[in-house]
């Protein structure tokens, strides 16, 4: 699905009216009915406009006497907020599949607001693309904002919320849409961005430019007569190099939290360099994030990459920074927020390997850890064009090893589909890394790959969806070996991802393993909300020992679903034929017998399973759940594969409400997955634990979400009516 960018241009007066009150030279057809909001249905409502909202708020609507043109607006405000959103909104027009569309309105916000474009589709369902964040205004000072759209291949109407989702009010105006326009290009941000115009009180660099170095380095700074365009540019030269780095950048810009920008500038170069961006906290405090490596070049070229703004920060800067003995020569900087056309479709640099840097493909690494003998290939064929990559395991004992494309900043809590055309002899994983802003990196692994048999000879396609933290800054891709064998790989994607939702959304509370703590560090707080689990149950630690039925038996008693964790909890993946089978089928029928419930589902130690054990699963269980970490739809639901977010010792609340808020969102199947609660006074044993006082926290906002409880069971049987 493609993304949707910013334009402007307004609208008329008048029912029926459809001048469009735009800038000179590109005037067009505006498709909205009554954009100025003139012409009264009655004294609180316009023609053809209408109110919407959800959530806990308190917000009212007004039908102002006032403008930005003519003399009437529409005013949304929020004095108390929990959640939700609410907006006018105009009558939805229609649309062709996979034109591209231009919307403005002229508005007030006291706060930022957001943009989201509402899709009907051909079979009368709804899907939608979230637009880039809009600031708010200054006093009574009218803003515009203006976005361009592209309808999905099944769309066939349309409308834009320009919505308001806290405390505050938002008026607006002169509401356009119009089909093919190309909007006004976007605004530069950098002052002084060709570096012409020297500083007044020192010429020997340019206005709103500064120079940095750090570390054990020797460098220097020169502000030059010749340039890429115009007569000046900006150089920087490092000589007795042994760490840190020296660079030129432009003094930080303001910037909306959320927003996306686009970056660029020409550069020559000696060494390889690379472009890491500076935000800035309201607070001051500012932290990095590296944006991409730069190949060296001999000649003017130019380096562009996506800038996307964390929640937190309202300043950033763009440093291109030599960390080498070599020069560097910068000139025409350029940051402007992101638009006039969709977003790069595939925003993985390289995707096709095609583009060489030496011996390796441009924009990609090599990764190895743990006791393993690692070999990487650039291989002269490929799934297409005439190149792929190829890492080959021995010697494997532990670890593993894969090639990675460089990092990429995508849009926070946003959905998105990771594709790869693959050859392998072993069985490949496929992980998602996510870079914090403060260092850290978080991984999430995807469901797995499940080669065919011919898999060795013939490419295979490999495609599922992740969502992307609240907190990181920059994503990767990666498919690994752990274990002996070899994989080819070519053809990398990644895509905005929307889910087919269900009828209504579900949550489903699983615990794996079957801890005795959890009788009552866990089951009276489930009993006092009325919240049935479904527990998933290691033979082995009930069957003859002491205490151990009673514990299944206090559980199936009080209405909760029982379901299998196998007997011994193996890495099943690993096990042979007969011992697979046991596993399977004696920790089922033991179950059963003890708690008098038909046990339909199993979920998998450690989330080990390959095509084998699938197999051998689906002779015995209607189910299977692994710890692949997702949210289950109706064009993705795999019954084998359910699809989960796993509690441990380290999950936030606000970990915890994104999930919920979401699922809410998309109509989609929550399954939340824990392991021990631990009781208080207490202190946990491993990450997989869950204190108490955060498991009463986070079932109180699960009951908070109005969202319906269902046992794995009974979720199952009412979704897959739907499929």
């Amino acid at each position: 699905m493609r993304k949707l960018l910013t334009i402007t241009s307004a609208a008329l007066v008048g029912m029926g009216a459809l001048l469009s009150y735009a800038p000179s030279g590109w005037a067009a057809t505006n498709l909205v009915a009554n954009p100025s909001v003139e012409t009264a249905a009655s004294a609180t409502l316009p023609v053809a406009w209408q109110t919407g909202g959800w959530g806990t708020n308190t917000t009212t609507f007004g039908y102002l006497n006032t403008g930005h043109s003519g003399t009437r607006s529409v005013k949304v405000q929020t004095t108390s907020y929990t959640d939700g959103d609410a907006k006018w909104y105009f009558t939805p027009v229609a649309v062709t599949p996979n034109a591209t569309y231009t919307f403005s309105d002229y508005y007030q916000a006291t706060v930022s607001t957001r943009l989201v474009a509402q899709f009907t589709t051909t079979g009368g369902g709804l899907s939608y693309i979230e637009l880039n964040p809009v600031p708010a205004t200054t006093g009574t000072a009218w803003g515009q904002t203006t976005q361009a759209i592209t309808a999905p291949a099944n769309a066939q109407s349309v409308t834009v919320f320009h919505m308001l989702d806290k405390v505050g009010s938002l008026t607006i105006d002169d509401v356009s849409l119009t089909a093919g326009t190309t909007p006004p290009p976007p605004a530069e941000l950098i002052a002084n961005p060709s570096v012409e115009v020297a500083s007044a009180t020192n010429p020997s660099q340019p206005d709103g430019w500064t120079s940095g170095v750090w570390g054990s380095n020797t460098a220097a700074f020169s502000y030059l007569t010749t340039g890429h365009s115009g007569s000046r540019s900006v150089k920087v030269t490092l000589s007795n190099y042994t760490d840190g780095d020296a660079k030129w950048y432009f003094t930080p810009v303001a910037v909306t939290p959320g927003g996306r920008y686009a970056f660029s500038d020409w550069y020559q170069s000696d060494v390889q360099t690379e472009l890491i961006a500076q935000f800035t906290r309201s607070d001051g405090s500012v932290y990095y994030q590296s944006l991409t490596a730069v190949a060296a070049s001999s000649t003017w070229k130019q380096i562009t990459c996506a800038v996307s703004i964390p929640a937190d920060v309202d300043k950033v800067s763009v440093f291109h920074v030599l960390a080498a003995n070599g020069s560097l020569t910068l000139d025409d900087a350029s940051l402007t927020v992101a638009g006039g056309g969709p977003a790069p479709s595939n925003p993985i640099p390289n995707p096709s390997v095609e583009t060489a840097d030496g011996s390796s493909p441009a924009a990609w690494s090599t990764g190895r850890w743990g006791n393993n003998t690692a070999s990487f290939d650039y291989v002269n064929e490929g799934h297409t064009g005439s190149r792929s990559v190829k890492v080959t395991v021995s010697n494997y004992t532990d670890g593993d090893a894969k090639w990675i494309h460089q990092a990429q900043p995508l849009q926070p809590n946003k959905q998105y589909r990771f594709s790869v055309w693959y050859k392998t002899n072993t069985q490949p994983h496929v992980v998602a890394q996510f870079n914090r802003s403060n260092g850290t990196a978080a991984y999430s692994g995807l469901p797995l790959p499940l080669p065919a048999a011919n898999a060795a000879t013939t490419w295979q396609q490999y495609s599922d969806t992740f969502t992307v933290p609240s907190d990181a800054g920059s994503v990767s891709v990666f498919v690994f070996l752990n274990s002996n064998g070899w994989l080819q790989t070519d053809d990398y994607s990644l895509e905005p991802y929307t889910p087919t939702g269900f009828n209504r959304p579900l949550v489903s509370i699983t615990f794996d393993d079957g801890y005795t703590d959890n009788l009552t560090s866990a089951l009276p707080l489930l009993q006092a909300r009325n919240f049935k689990s479904t527990q998933c149950f290691i033979t082995q630690s009930i069957e003859g020992v002491p205490g151990g039925p009673e514990n299944v038996l206090a559980f199936a008693n009080a209405g909760h679903e029982i379901c299998s964790h196998t007997v011994t909890h193996p890495f099943l993946a690993q096990l042979p034929g007969a011992q697979l089978d046991h596993e399977l089928t004696h920790s089922q029928q033991y179950l059963q017998q003890l708690s008098g419930q038909a046990v339909r589902n199993i979920a998998s130690p450690y989330g080990d399973y390959n095509a084998t054990v699938l197999n051998e699963v689906k002779k015995y269980y209607g189910s299977h759940r692994s710890v692949d970490v997702g949210y289950n739809s109706k064009d993705n639901f795999d019954i084998y594969r359910i699809r989960v977010q796993n509690v441990g010792l380290t999950t936030t609340l606000a970990e915890v409400q994104s999930w919920l808020d979401q699922a809410k969102a998309s109509n989609t199947w929550l399954v939340l997955v824990y392991h021990r609660i631990v009781p208080g006074g207490q202190t946990a044993d491993g990450e997989h634990d869950a204190y108490q006082a955060d498991f009463e926290q986070q079932l109180n906002a699960i009951r908070d979400s109005g969202l319906t409880i269902k046992t794995y069971n009974a979720a199952l049987d009412e979704l897959t009516a739907q499929l």
